[in-house]
């Protein structure tokens, strides 16, 4: 009896383990975050306001600092506003990447993070990285991001012609 009794106890218990491991990979409280499908290509600010403004840019690559620059743009001139771009070596790597642009007189903020782009954004295509720019205004810092074809630093102007940025306010 007990031979046999052993058997089917082990034998019962295989599906039940089984299962279970294989439910376990997909609750929500992995120590693993999935991975972004797209990396951080180009970071760009704008000043839209008429006066010269300092813009502070951070950015953390899965939660470390990997840049923190602060960067004078001169104001708008009609038309034209002052821009600086990022584009570094850190960059491409499809992990969490979180950018902070604060702009200083008077002081606005904002943050774009690669878990906003994944959540706005069901199919990539076949694009590698993404773009981000923020606009400085005098109340806000609207933010829009885009696709890139390729996350290679040798071609910063990479956006497809069919690729539009995404206004997030």
């Amino acid at each position: 009896m007990a031979p046999s009794t052993t058997r089917r106890h082990l034998l019962a218990t295989i599906p039940f383990v089984t299962l279970g491991a294989g439910c376990m990979g997909s609750l929500p409280f992995r120590d693993e975050p999935a991975s972004p499908r797209v990396g951080l290509g180009k970071i760009s600010v704008f000043n839209s306001r008429e006066a010269p403004t300092t813009a502070d840019i951070t950015v953390l690559r899965d939660g470390r600092s990997v840049y923190e620059q602060s960067h004078t743009l001169q104001g708008r001139e009609g038309n034209s506003v002052d821009t600086v771009e990022v584009v570094e070596s850190w960059m491409g790597q499809n992990v969490v990447y979180e950018i902070t642009i604060t702009a200083r007189n008077p002081r606005v903020e904002a943050t774009f993070s690669t878990s906003d782009a994944e959540q706005l954004v069901e199919d990539w295509g076949e694009n590698e990285c993404f773009q981000v720019h923020f606009d400085i205004s005098s109340e806000e810092i609207p933010t829009a991001f885009g696709g890139m074809n390729t996350c290679q630093l040798s071609s910063p102007d990479s956006t497809g012609s069919g690729d539009r940025p995404t206004l997030r306010r």
